[in-house]
Formats: structure tokens, sequence, C-alpha cells
């Protein structure tokens, strides 16, 4: 894989991921992805970015100059549950890379992002229990008629549209004429509702899941002393091989969010640790 960075984005409530590759981890590149997501989506309050802070305001400061009434803030440091989950993700869409890879005899990794990334999201997720598709559109995600209600022999026999048209009007004669008794702001409404009532559980889920891993976390987790000694792993991504697997640091502070800030041998680490 000789491009350099697999960006992973991820909405809170739907977990909708969004897979890029870059050539060059360089602010305008990476604004300018983040200007396509926004203007397809709409734009999120808080970035978040494992390449520290300066780097994430210089993304801010040129996104603002692509469209100068965007305003975004930069976000919290992650605790480290929630890092470790992120590395887990990113681990998982390079794992299906390989295996997209494998199956379609191609050497061209970033051609599969998309296969892959569509895989992630049509997937059921535990915390929200649905995929994240539906959970952000209100409805499965479709492969043309292969998802639709059509018998598969029938299917494989249809040649073009009107052929399409004459065996759904034979198949739903009485659905269709119901739909057209409802006003159009009826079903538009009905569908809205929908997609409300979808999100809605998808967080509610969420944060369930949320609360069950804070609470096995501080199970497993003692608090730690001012001045004591832990021992933090270092993600496989962000070592070689040959290097150690472990840091040993000592806690220096704790905030209010309950987030430690540790020193090494080498200095002061730019993340915060739960």
């Amino acid at each position: 894989m000789n491009l350099c960075l697999l960006w992973f984005n991820r909405t809170i409530s739907q977990s909708l991921c969004h897979c890029e590759h870059f050539r060059a981890k360089e602010r305008e590149e990476v604004a300018l992805k983040l200007l396509d997501i926004f203007l397809t989506f709409g734009a999120h309050c808080i970035l978040h970015s494992d390449n520290g802070r300066e780097f994430v305001n210089s993304v801010i400061e040129q996104l603002y100059t692509y469209r100068p009434e965007l305003k975004i803030v930069h976000g919290k440091p992650r605790h480290s549950q929630s890092q470790g989950s992120v590395e887990r993700a990113n681990q998982d869409i390079e794992n299906m890379l390989a295996s997209w890879m494998k199956d379609n005899q191609t050497a061209k990794w970033s051609n599969g992002l998309r296969f892959v990334q569509f895989m992630k999201n049509r997937a059921l997720r535990s915390g929200i229990k649905q995929s994240p598709y539906k959970a952000m559109f209100g409805i499965e995600p479709r492969v043309g008629l292969t998802t639709s209600t059509l018998p598969s022999n029938i299917i494989k026999n249809i040649q073009d549209e009107d052929e399409l048209q004459k065996i759904f009007e034979d198949m739903n004669a009485e659905e269709q004429e119901t739909e057209q008794t409802q006003s159009g702001e009826y079903m538009l409404a009905s569908k809205s509702t929908n997609i409300f009532l979808i999100r809605k559980e998808a967080k509610e889920n969420l944060i369930k899941q949320a609360k069950r891993m804070k609470k096995i976390s501080d199970a497993t987790h003692p608090e730690v002393d001012i001045g004591g000694n832990v021992v933090i792993s270092i993600p496989n991504v962000d070592r070689a091989k040959a290097n150690l697997r472990n840091l040993i640091g000592v806690v220096l502070e704790k905030n209010k969010d309950g987030l430690y800030k540790v020193g090494t041998k080498d200095g002061v680490l730019n993340k915060l640790y739960s």
C-alpha cells in the first residue's frame, strides 16, 4: 500500500464510516476530502484527529478559506478505550481490503475502498442494533433488483424498464392503488418520522453500549494516583516490528474529565489517557 493514509470517519450516533486514501498527509488534500463530505451530508461541529492539535487547527483554517461561514472546533482527546476501538476499526478495514484484493486478484487496494466501505456500512452493529446505513437513511442498502422482492428467476429475465414496470404493475396493483390515494405530503412525513425513530433508537442503543463499556473499564482499570507508574500499549500502526510494545510512564496530572497526562523519559505524551 504505497499511499500514506487511510481516513476513517464515523458519525457519533449512526456509526457510518467513510474511507478515503491520500497521497500525502497535507492539510489542503485533507480539507478538500472533508469538504466533499460536508457538502453532501452536512458539516460536523467537532473535528477529531490522531495527528495532533496543530494539524487539526491547520485543516480547520484551510476549510475556512474554502467556506468562511463554516465553524468547527477541535475535539477533546479520546479515552483510551475509544482510541482502541478506532484502531481496531482501522485494522478491520485493512483486513477487509486484503481479502478484497485476494478475491479480485489485484494489488490496487484503493479501488477496493468503496466496496469495503459499503460492506462496513451495511453490516449489523451490536452497539446500535442495526446497520449504520439504515440508521442514517432509514432503509437497508439496495443493490439494484437483487435486493428487491422479485424472485430471482424473474430478475434474471428482465431486459429493460418496460418489462420491469409491467411486472411491478402486475404484482403490486393493489398496493400502488393504495399509495396513489395518499398525498405526497403524508408519505414524506411518514418517511421522515420513520428515519427520526430509527436514528433515535440507534443513539439510545449507542449510549447504552457506552455505559456498559465505561462500567467494564472502571472495573478493570482502577484509578491511578498522581506520580504512579503506568504501562501504555503502543498501537501496531505506530511502531516497527522490532520496537517495544509498551511504554512505561508516570502520571503527571488528572483533569476534570478523568483523563491522565503521562510523562516518559523522552517527554510528556501529547494524548491524554483514562
